[in-house]
């Protein structure tokens, strides 16, 4: 792949350009998905494929590594999503409580947001479609 065909994020590669050029390991943009820690990528047999490693030693390969970034997305948006309705249901029942109609309305107010804000998750996580490894049949 041609270094002028890598999609840049806000300057930065995901994959560095020119890998499979190099024995050295490079610096990665993404960060590992069990420790976050900086990952470093790697051109690896005659293929060459990719291998990705942590400073602690989590080793990924180009499959493995979009497998665990879908699940560790999947399960932060999950929590966002959780820590949305928890918000609501504290805010509901502080407003309950609230004997002064400034902070009861004032707690409302914000309950509705985090409301409208977690169904907008709840809609992005229900339509979000993560990408399927291939499968062995399709790499004959």
């Amino acid at each position: 792949m041609r270094a002028c065909n890598l999609q840049r994020f806000n300057g930065m590669y995901a994959i560095p350009p020119r890998v499979e050029a190099t024995l050295e390991r490079q610096l990665a943009g993404v960060s590992c998905p069990d420790c976050c820690g900086g990952l470093t990528v790697h051109a690896e047999g005659k293929r060459p494929d990719l291998v990705f490693e942590c400073r602690v030693g989590h080793t990924y390969s180009v499959a493995e590594l979009l497998v665990a970034k879908e699940e560790r997305l999947h399960a932060r948006l999950w929590t966002a999503y959780t820590a949305l309705t928890e918000m609501v249901a504290l805010l509901g029942d502080l407003a309950e409580r609230e004997a002064d109609d400034a902070s009861r309305r004032r707690y409302a107010k914000r309950a509705d947001v985090a409301r409208t804000q977690a169904g907008r998750l709840r809609r992005l996580i229900e339509d979000n479609n993560p990408l399927a490894p291939p499968s062995e049949s399709d790499c004959d």
